[in-house]
C-alpha cells in the first residue's frame, strides 16, 4: 500500500501543476483590430453617432403636425354657480304691451272711460293691489360636477426657420460625431502601434542582453582559466562576474517591463492576459520602411478630419445666429380641435373648431436684436480658432515631416554605430587575447556594443512611430 501511494506521488509529480498557455502570435492587424472593438473610448463614439441621429430624428419630427389629448373631471363640494333670486318688495312693477300700446297707455284708456260712465274705481290702485300680494324667489345652480375631454392638431406653417436650421444642426452634429470617430480610431491606432513596438523593442533589447550574457560566459572561462594559469590576476575575474550581475540586473528589468507592456497590450485590446502568451510575431526590423512622400503641408491640413470639424464648428455657429433671428420673426400655425362634455350633468354635448393662429413677438425684437448680435461674435469667434488652428496643422504637418526625416537618416547612424562597434569589440578581443588589451578595456567595448545595438533598436521603432503618425497628419 505504502509503495502504491509512493507511485501515485511519482506521477503526479510529473504532471505539470498549470497547463500551459496557447502561444497566439500578434501583428498590428489583429492588435488593432481587436483594440476598436474593446476600447470605451470607440464604444462610446460609437454612442455618441448613435445619439446625435436621435436628436436629428428628435429634430425631423418638428416638421410634422403636433397632436394632443385631454379628458378631466371635477367635483365640487358646492355648485360653481348658486344664485338665488327674490322679490318682495312693497311694491311690484309690471311692464308689458299690447298691440303697440303699454299696459299703462291701456289701462289709462280704460281709466277714462270708467270716468266717462261714473264708475268710481282706481284702477291702477286695484292692480297694484293684486300684484302685490304675489312674492316671485327663485334658485339657479349650476357646475358642481362634470366630465370633459378635446383632442387637439396644430400644424406649424412659418417658425422663423427655426425648424429648418435646426434640422440641419441636427445633421451637424451627426457629421462631427461621425469625424469625432475617425480621430478616436487613429489615436487607438496610434496607441496600439506604440505598446506593439514597445514590446518588440524590449525583445530585441533581451536578445541583445543574452548574446552579450553568452560573451560574458565564454570570457568568464577564459578568465578562470588565465587566473588558475596564473597569466590573469583575479582582479579581472571579478570585473567579468560584476560584469554579469549587471546584465542579469537588466535582464531580470527587461523581463518585468516585457511583462508589463504585454500586459498593457492586453488590457488594451480587451484580452486577459492569463489566457495565452501573447507574441509578436517575428518582424525584422531591418530594412526600415523607405522614406514616404512628404506631402504638401497646406493640403495636408485642409484634408485633416480637424480641418472638417473646424468647419463644422463655423456652419454651426452660423445656423445658431439663424435660429437667434428666428426668435424674432412672426409665427404662423393651423390647427383644429375636437372635444366633448358633461359639465351640467344632463348629458353630453359635443363640439369643435378649427383655427389659425399668429404670433408677432413685440417687445422681442430689442431682445432678439441682442441675441443676434451675441451670435454674430461667436460666428467670428468660431472663424478666428479654424484660422488659428489651421495654420498650427500647417506647422505641425511641417514639424512631423522634419522629425520623420530626421528619424530616417538617424537610421543609417545607428546602424554605422553598430558597425564600428562591432569591429571595435573584434579588435579589442583580438589584442586581449594578443594580452595587448586590459580586460577594463573589453568589457567598456562589450558595452559599448550593447548600447550600439540598443540604440539602432530604439531608432528603428521610433521611425516606425512616426511613419504612422505622419501618416494620420497628411492622408
Amino acid at each position: 500500500m505504502k509503495k502504491s501511494l509512493l507511485l501515485i506521488a511519482g506521477l503526479l509529480a510529473l504532471v505539470p501543476l498549470r497547463a500551459q498557455r496557447p502561444v497566439v502570435q500578434l501583428t498590428m492587424d489583429s492588435c488593432t483590430a481587436w483594440a476598436l472593438q474593446s476600447q470605451a473610448a470607440m464604444k462610446n463614439a460609437l454612442l455618441d453617432i448613435g445619439a446625435a441621429k436621435e436628436v436629428r430624428r428628435a429634430a425631423f419630427t418638428k416638421y410634422f403636425p403636433s397632436a394632443s389629448l385631454m379628458a378631466g373631471g371635477f367635483h365640487a363640494y358646492r355648485p360653481l354657480i348658486d344664485k338665488t333670486f327674490s322679490s318682495n318688495d312693497e311694491h311690484t312693477k309690471i311692464t308689458a304691451s299690447f298691440d303697440g300700446q303699454t299696459l299703462e297707455e291701456q289701462m289709462d284708456d280704460l281709466q277714462n272711460f270708467l270716468d266717462l260712465m261714473g264708475v268710481r274705481v282706481n284702477l291702477q290702485q286695484m292692480v297694484q293691489d293684486f300684484v302685490d300680494r304675489f312674492s316671485v324667489e327663485a334658485q339657479v345652480q349650476m357646475l358642481q360636477h362634470g366630465i370633459f375631454a378635446n383632442a387637439m392638431v396644430t400644424q406649424p406653417v412659418f417658425a422663423g426657420g427655426r425648424i429648418v436650421n435646426g434640422n440641419r444642426l441636427a445633421a451637424i452634429g451627426v457629421q462631427a460625431a461621425e469625424l469625432r470617430l475617425v480621430m478616436t480610431r487613429d489615436e487607438v491606432e496610434l496607441n496600439v502601434a506604440s505598446l506593439f513596438w514597445q514590446i518588440v523593442s524590449l525583445d530585441e533589447k533581451q536578445k541583445t542582453v543574452a548574446a552579450a550574457a553568452r560573451l560574458l560566459d565564454t570570457l568568464e572561462r577564459d578568465a578562470e582559466a588565465a587566473v588558475e594559469g596564473g597569466l590573469m590576476s583575479r582582479n579581472d575575474l571579478l570585473k567579468v562576474r560584476l560584469k554579469q550581475s549587471e546584465l542579469k540586473a537588466a535582464a531580470t528589468q527587461l523581463t518585468n517591463g516585457r511583462q508589463l507592456a504585454a500586459m498593457a497590450l492586453c488590457q488594451y485590446m480587451g484580452k486577459s492576459y492569463d489566457s495565452a502568451d501573447y507574441r509578436p510575431a517575428a518582424i525584422g526590423l531591418e530594412p526600415a520602411p523607405p522614406l514616404p512622400l512628404l506631402a504638401d503641408p497646406r493640403q495636408a491640413a485642409e484634408r485633416r478630419v480637424e480641418s472638417s470639424l473646424l468647419d463644422l464648428s463655423v456652419e454651426a455657429a452660423r445656423l445658431q445666429g439663424k435660429m437667434a433671428a428666428g426668435e424674432a420673426l412672426p409665427q404662423a400655425a393651423l390647427g383644429a380641435t375636437y372635444g366633448a362634455n358633461n359639465l351640467l350633468g344632463d348629458q353630453f354635448t359635443h363640439n369643435g373648431l378649427v383655427f389659425a393662429t399668429l404670433s408677432v413677438p413685440l417687445t422681442g425684437w430689442w431682445e432678439g436684436a441682442h441675441k443676434i448680435k451675441k451670435e454674430q461674435l461667436a460666428l467670428r469667434q468660431a472663424e478666428n480658432t479654424r484660422r488659428d488652428l489651421q495654420e498650427k496643422m500647417v506647422l505641425q504637418i511641417r514639424q512631423a515631416q522634419n522629425e520623420l526625416a530626421e528619424s530616417y537618416s538617424l537610421i543609417a547612424v545607428r546602424s554605422e554605430a553598430v558597425g564600428d562597434a562591432q569591429e571595435n569589440y573584434a579588435e579589442v578581443r583580438n589584442y586581449f587575447d594578443a594580452g595587448m588589451a586590459t580586460m577594463k578595456e573589453l568589457l567598456e567595448a562589450q558595452t559599448m556594443l550593447q548600447q550600439a545595438l540598443n540604440d539602432r533598436t530604439d531608432q528603428l521603432i521610433d521611425y516606425r512611430l512616426k511613419t504612422i503618425r505622419y501618416a494620420q497628419l497628411t492622408r
